[in-house]
C-alpha cells in the first residue's frame, strides 16, 4: 500500500507534458523531450535511465527526485514486446544447390 507522500509524487512514466512542467527545472521544452524519450525507451526503468534524457543534467535529476518517482512503465510499454503483430514472417534460409 502506498502512503500519501508517495502518491503525491509525479510519476515520470505516466505524467503529461503539462504535469512535468510542475517539476522544478522543467519547462515546456524539457517536458516535451522527457515525454518523447520516455516513449522511445518504452518507459523509464530507473533514475539513471531518466537521466539519459537529452538536456537533463545531474542538477535537474537531484531537483526533480524530491518531487517525482519512477513508477511502472505504462501499459504495453514495459516488456519491449510489440503490442500488436508486426506482420513479418521469420526469415527462411535458402541453401545453395
Amino acid at each position: 500500500m502506498m502512503d500519501a507522500a508517495h502518491r503525491s509524487l509525479i510519476d515520470l512514466n505516466s505524467a503529461s507534458e503539462r504535469e512535468l512542467t510542475q517539476l522544478p527545472r522543467v519547462g515546456a521544452d524539457k517536458a516535451r523531450r522527457i515525454v518523447h524519450y520516455r516513449a522511445v525507451r518504452k518507459g523509464f526503468r530507473d533514475w539513471a535511465d531518466f537521466a539519459s534524457t537529452l538536456g537533463i543534467t545531474e542538477e535537474d535529476v537531484e531537483a526533480i527526485r524530491t518531487r517525482a518517482r519512477i513508477g511502472p512503465a505504462p501499459e504495453g510499454m514495459g516488456t519491449g514486446t510489440p503490442s500488436r503483430p508486426t506482420g513479418r514472417r521469420p526469415l527462411s534460409i535458402r541453401r545453395p544447390k
